[in-house]
């Protein structure tokens, strides 16, 4: 593995505050666009949460197997892997708002169906393989072009937070989504879960309608355009990002976490009713507890915008996860229900604050020009988890759910120990960040006197761009 050294501020440029501040990430919400979109996305997250739970219930319900429930989430990752770098280069072709609204209205119809066909006893476990194949497509397409569109609203200097507190909100939906997930399970059935997220999706969809289109157009004013065809601009994107020695290593640390890691998530339906003796709503107030962990995690790391230490915050949450881990199988034996809930609230903070860190640095350090394609490269690593479900489902079969949380954590542990000798100078020493680019004030600058909200002094000329509609800061 490569040394990458820190970035460094140029000569002469203004000095930074290194120091933690989580008032400084609460700018982003000045940003009106901001704000729609980020209620749009909680709407979109909490009916995320909920089919987690609700799909992997249904799995589990249908075939009491591991291995099943690991396939159900393999139907997820599958086009997530074959899809998610031509979602990231439309969404560095299109428009980023248009292209999350058709995801949304179609995951939207997707879970009502889904709803239908479990309230009509007509699913079959090859149906939910199907319907997670479709699922995964839309996501594949449609989670490219949101993450960027959140960060371009506010302009360069607010990457981190803007990132940061939209994982905010995704964790904040773990408090209560798998919790309402596993009353309305418990109280009404699988299928009451379902038509719940189809609501979500559909209130998500018309939230985002008050973002206007255009948005993404008048970010890469002055940016160069795709101007080849679909897969040469992918081939573009793979080359940028493995030839930036600093983007490499950042989807490479990710890529571990999300391929050994987080699969542990799909056992824990059986882990919780096969090994603690626990029901349904068990297992739906578990990952609340883990939804709180999480929040934690994204908020403290929401207030590191500027701070010069985050490779080495990013290795101690690796730790602290494969940690938590060998915590999940240990703790749980001799302390039951008690020791999971203690593990999974360290696992839920720790790997949110090691996936938010890394999710922030990458957009820091990437070209806007290529946002899409690097948020698919990285969507790409997250098709590891599913991926690697069935297999670890299978392993969960032979091993037990607590062996395979132990195998699960011991790769962690040792991947983090080679990151810190192979990579010891970027790991634990300071980094000076570089001043945000001055070139391009984009859609979050602060206007001069006289300039239209939302665009730089050099901007003028180019204001009858601008969507209608369109007006930056509130």
């Amino acid at each position: 593995m490569a040394n990458v050294s820190p970035r460094l501020s140029p000569p002469g440029g203004p000095p930074r505050s290194t120091k933690p501040s989580f008032r400084a990430a609460l700018t982003v919400f000045e940003y009106r666009h901001y704000r729609y979109l980020w209620v749009s996305s909680a709407f979109s997250f909490t009916g995320m949460q909920m089919q987690q739970i609700a799909r992997a219930l249904l799995a589990w319900e249908l075939t009491k197997s591991f291995g099943a429930v690991g396939a159900i989430s393999l139907s997820f990752g599958l086009p997530m892997m074959l899809f998610s770098l031509i979602g990231g280069s439309l969404a560095d072709r299109l428009d980023k708002r248009n292209l999350t609204l058709m995801t949304q209205v179609s995951t939207a119809i997707l879970a009502t169906f889904t709803a239908v066909l479990v309230a009509t006893d007509t699913i079959t476990i090859e149906m939910l393989f199907a319907i997670g194949l479709v699922q995964g497509t839309f996501f594949a397409f449609g989670m490219p072009a949101r993450t960027p569109l959140m960060a371009e609203v506010v302009g360069p200097d607010n990457v981190m937070s803007a990132i940061a507190m939209s994982n905010a909100a995704m964790n904040a939906t773990r408090l209560f989504g798998p919790a309402v997930a596993g009353v309305l399970v418990a109280i009404w059935g699988i299928e009451a879960a379902y038509f719940v997220q189809g609501a979500l999706y559909v209130l998500s969809a018309a939230i985002l309608l008050r973002v206007p289109s255009g948005l993404s157009a008048v970010a890469r004013m002055g940016r160069p355009q795709p101007d080849g065809n679909m897969f040469v601009e992918v081939g573009r994107g793979l080359k940028y990002a493995a030839t930036t020695p600093k983007l490499r290593l950042l989807i490479g640390m990710l890529f571990i976490v999300t391929f050994f890691a987080m699969p542990y998530i799909v056992l824990l339906p059986g882990f919780v009713q096969e090994d603690l003796g626990k029901s349904q709503g068990a297992f739906g107030l578990l990952q609340s507890f883990s939804g709180a962990g999480a929040l934690v995690g994204s908020l403290a790391m929401a207030s590191l915008t500027a701070y010069d230490r985050k490779p080495l915050v990013q290795w101690v949450a690796g730790v602290a996860g494969g940690g938590g881990l060998l915590l999940l199988a240990f703790a749980s034996g001799p302390f039951g229900y008690v020791g999971a809930v203690g593990a999974i609230v360290v696992l839920g903070l720790a790997f949110t604050a090691y996936q938010t860190l890394n999710n922030t640095m990458l957009m820091d350090e990437a070209d806007p020009a290529y946002y899409g394609r690097v948020m698919s490269i990285n969507m790409l690593t997250f098709s590891a988890m599913p991926m690697m479900s069935y297999p670890l489902g299978l392993i969960a079969d032979a091993l037990g759910a607590r062996g395979t949380f132990v195998l699960e954590g011991s790769i962690v542990l040792a991947f983090m120990a080679l990151v810190a000798v192979a990579n010891r100078g970027y790991t634990f020493g300071r980094q000076e960040e570089c001043p945000a680019v001055t070139e391009f004030e984009g859609i979050g600058a602060r206007p001069a006197a006289g300039m239209p909200v939302g665009m730089g002094p050099e901007d003028a000329g180019q204001a009858e761009a601008r969507p209608a509609g369109f007006r930056g800061r509130a």
